[in-house]
């Protein structure tokens, strides 16, 4: 019985401890008032999403015009700012630049009782789709995003022109440690509700790319930013939940009915998701176009934009179904 007590209490001193630290990296980054977060809004363009869990807005980004339509979509605790170095560029070359802030995520509505699982983002994008009248598009994804691309492939196949995927989820992952905390304790999380501060996001940042020197005070404000909206770090926290190796596995099966144009793009030194799952994306795909980027973590798109854009640019061309 003492070494039960001993435990539990060791337990709580722990949760009191993370709480402490949680409150002291957070104290002086405080959720935004009404009229801060409709300012910051001001001037964007957002779409009103009648979901099945109510109308939600969701934040995009649209540069360029035309019929060969890229629809950009970002990783997980990322948004449309993760595109900023690569959107202008593509849409000069002649297409027409979607970039989409997910539910959850960016400048979109932050609801706190929807899934945030796979069919959930999956939905957005086909409705988004069709209330924009883009019959069939180029889909480019990071992380998370390179996995909602290659489900609305799977799912959408006739949605779906190509797919250029940047260090994508697409394969059962032993998540990080800073990664596992924050899904074990996500209750903890919701019972206190303090945002994800600078000191979190930029100690993220650090960790997924090659030089974290690179790392900017206008990334980790971009990236901060967020979570100074109601639900945001909750809305973080209900999708890490939903994170499934089951589904990977299940996924993966499928890939063999892929035949759609597919480039590989990877950052030879991904910490987060290494490039052994590059080499399984070559032996499963083995008609895709693959770049591996030397001295380039996880977003490739942000730490060697002029290089990204160069090989989607040529992959492009070389698209026979334009």
């Amino acid at each position: 019985m003492g070494k039960k007590l001993l435990q539990i209490s060791a337990t709580l001193v722990g949760l009191l401890w993370i709480v402490g630290v949680m409150f002291l990296i957070s104290i002086d980054f405080q959720i935004l008032e009404p009229h801060e977060q409709q300012k910051l809004k001001e001037g964007k363009h957002f779409w009103n999403w009648d979901s099945p869990h109510g109308p939600l807005a969701m934040h995009y980004i649209e540069k360029g015009e035309g019929d060969n339509h890229l629809i950009l979509l970002h990783g997980f605790r990322a948004h449309t700012f993760t595109w900023r170095e690569i959107i202008s560029p593509l849409a000069q070359a002649g297409y027409h630049v979607w970039a989409i802030d997910l539910v959850g995520y960016g400048f979109s509505d932050k609801p706190i009782n929807a899934p945030y699982d796979a069919d959930f983002f999956v939905q957005q994008v086909v409705d988004f789709m069709d209330a924009h009248e883009i019959p069939q598009a180029h889909f480019i994804g990071n992380s998370m995003g390179g996995g909602l691309a290659l489900n609305v492939a799977l799912h959408h196949p006739k949605l779906t022109r190509s797919l250029t995927l940047l260090s994508a989820l697409g394969y059962p992952l032993d998540l990080p440690l800073y990664v596992m905390i924050g899904r074990h304790f996500n209750k903890l999380w919701e019972l206190v509700m303090v945002p994800m501060g600078p000191t979190i996001i930029r100690s993220g940042l650090k960790q997924i790319v090659y030089n974290p020197g690179t790392i900017t005070e206008e990334q980790v404000e971009a990236y901060s930013l967020p979570y100074r909206f109601p639900g945001g770090t909750l809305a973080s926290l209900l999708t890490l939940r939903q994170f499934d190796n089951k589904h990977l596995i299940e996924m993966g099966k499928r890939y063999t009915a892929l035949t759609i144009p597919l480039l590989i793009i990877w950052g030879e030194k991904d910490r987060l998701i290494p490039v052994s799952h590059y080499e399984k994306f070559r032996k499963d795909f083995p008609h895709a176009s693959c770049v591996l980027i030397d001295k380039c973590g996880h977003i490739p798109q942000e730490e060697e934009p002029e290089q990204v854009v160069g090989a989607i640019l040529n992959f492009l061309t070389d698209f026979k179904g334009k």
